[in-house]
C-alpha cells in the first residue's frame, strides 16, 4: 500500500521529530498493542520513538526487540480507586519526582513531541509544559461513569495538549466542546491478515472442543469487574442450559493485586458446575490463535467503550461478534448485518444475542463475511499509523504558543 505522503516531506526526512511514546502499562492487551504496533511501522525516516513505560513487562520486551530505548519510570497515571484509598497522599507526593524524571528524559533524548499514548497519563502533560514541548494526548478512555471528574478532567486535557487523538466519535464527546481545533478522530488499526496466519493454529486448550465440534464463545481481554465476566459467566450458565454444545473460554488476566477478582470468577464457574464449560486462560501470547479459532466473540464491558479493539479484531478475524450498544462498539457494528448489539449491561438480552448466533450457522457465515469486509475497509493499521503520524507532524511543527500552556 502507498504512502500518504506528510506534510513539510523534506523537512520530515532531513530532521527525524523525536517522539516520546509514554503509557500506562506494560503488557499486551488492546492499549498496549496499539502502541506496539505504531511504534513497529512509525517511519523511522522521519520519526525517531523513544518510549517510557511504567513497569517491565511483555510491551517493554517487545519495544526493545524494535531497537526501540525503553525507560521505566512511574508517569504518574490516574487509576481507578486512587482518590478513594489511603494511597492518595503519598500518589500525591510522588507527582513531583515523576515530573521530574520525566524531564530529564526529554532532555537527555532531546525529545521534540511528547505523545501520551492514554488520557490517563498525568505526569507527561506536566512535564512537556515545563519543557515547552507539545503533547499529544491519545484519549482512548470515557469517564460517564466519572461525571464529576470528567467536568474538570477535560478542561485539563484540553489546556495541556497541542493536539488530541480520539479513538471514536463516542470518545470524542469528552472534549468535543471544549478544544474542537485540537481533536482528530483515528479509529485504532490492526494488521489485518495477521488472522488468517494463526487460522489453523488451535491452542491446547481448544484442541479437544474443537475436535467435538462444539461452538467456542471467548471473552477477550483484561480480566476486572468494568469489564463484566460476571455477566459474562451468568449469560454462559443460562445459554448452556438451551444448547449443551456451547463452550465459554475467558482469556486474560487481572492487574497485579486484584487476583482476589480472579479466584471469585472461578468460585462462580465452580459453583455453577461448569468447571468443564468455561475454561480460564490467563493471559496468552498467542491471543490471535483463541480469536480465529473460536466462533463467537463476546464484549461484556459495563462501561461505556471508546472503541473496543477486540470488535476490530474480531470481525477481522471473521467471527461474529456481540457487544453492548453504546459507546465505541455501536460505530463498527451495523447490528444484525456484521455484528450482535445487545441492551448493556443486560444478562438476558446477552443471552439471547448468544443464542441466536450460536443456534444459526448460515447467519454466523453471513455475519462473518460481512465483518471480514469491513475491517478491509475501514480498520487497516497503515492507514491509521499514517493518520498519527500526520498529527505528530502538525504538533512538531505547529507556532509556539505564547503562555506556558498548550491551549
Amino acid at each position: 500500500m502507498n504512502r500518504v505522503p506528510l506534510k513539510d516531506e523534506k523537512i520530515v526526512k532531513d530532521v527525524p521529530v523525536k517522539v516520546l511514546f509514554i503509557h500506562s502499562s506494560s503488557e499486551m492487551y488492546g492499549s498496549d498493542r496499539c502502541l506496539y504496533e505504531l511504534v513497529k511501522r512509525i517511519d523511522r525516516n522521519r520519526f525517531t520513538p523513544v518510549c517510557v513505560l511504567p513497569f517491565e513487562g511483555a510491551l517493554s520486551k517487545r519495544l526493545r526487540s524494535l531497537h526501540v530505548t525503553v525507560y521505566i519510570t512511574d508517569p504518574w497515571v490516574l487509576r481507578k480507586g486512587t482518590f478513594r484509598s489511603l494511597k492518595f497522599i503519598s500518589y500525591i507526593l510522588n507527582l513531583p519526582g515523576s515530573i521530574l524524571k520525566l524531564m530529564r528524559i526529554m532532555k537527555k533524548e532531546c525529545i521534540s513531541v511528547v505523545y501520551s499514548n492514554t488520557s490517563v497519563i498525568i505526569g507527561s502533560a506536566f512535564s512537556a509544559c515545563i519543557m515547552r514541548k507539545p503533547h499529544i494526548y491519545h484519549i482512548r478512555e470515557l469517564y460517564d461513569n466519572y461525571p464529576k471528574l470528567a467536568r474538570f478532567y477535560k478542561l485539563f486535557l484540553c489546556a495541556f495538549s497541542k493536539k488530541i487523538i480520539t479513538i471514536s466519535n463516542a470518545a470524542s464527546s469528552l472534549v468535543k466542546e471544549s478544544c474542537p481545533g485540537k481533536i482528530k478522530v483515528i479509529y485504532d488499526g490492526i494488521e489485518l491478515d495477521r488472522f488468517v496466519r494463526t487460522a489453523n493454529k488451535i491452542p491446547d486448550t481448544m484442541s479437544e472442543w474443537k475436535r467435538h465440534e462444539f461452538t467456542v464463545v471467548a471473552n477477550i481481554g483484561r480480566v476486572s469487574q468494568i469489564k463484566g465476566q460476571e455477566l459474562f459467566i451468568h449469560a454462559a450458565r443460562e445459554s448452556y442450559k438451551h444448547d449443551n454444545k456451547l463452550r465459554f473460554l475467558i482469556v486474560g488476566d487481572v492487574f497485579k493485586g486484584n487476583e482476589q477478582f480472579m479466584l471469585h470468577l472461578q468460585d462462580m464457574v465452580k459453583g455453577y458446575g461448569m468447571q468443564e464449560v468455561v475454561l480460564f486462560t490467563g493471559f496468552r501470547e498467542d491471543v490471535d490463535n483463541f480469536m480465529a479459532n473460536s466462533d463467537i466473540i463476546v464484549i461484556s464491558t459495563l462501561i461505556t467503550e471508546g472503541l473496543g479493539q477486540v470488535v476490530m479484531e474480531g470481525m477481522a478475524a471473521g467471527r461474529v461478534v456481540i457487544a453492548p450498544d453504546k459507546g465505541g462498539p455501536l460505530e463498527l457494528i451495523e447490528n444484525g448485518k456484521d455484528g450482535i448489539l445487545y441492551r448493556a449491561g443486560d444478562q438476558h438480552a446477552l443471552e439471547r444475542a448468544l443464542l441466536k448466533a450460536a443456534e444459526d450457522p448460515e447467519l454466523r457465515k453471513s455475519i462473518a463475511e460481512k465483518a471480514v469486509q469491513k475491517a478491509e475497509k475501514q480498520f487497516g493499521i497503515h492507514e491509521n499509523v499514517t493518520a498519527i503520524e500526520q498529527v505528530i507532524r502538525d504538533a512538531a511543527t505547529a507556532p509556539a504558543d505564547s503562555s506556558r500552556l498548550h491551549s
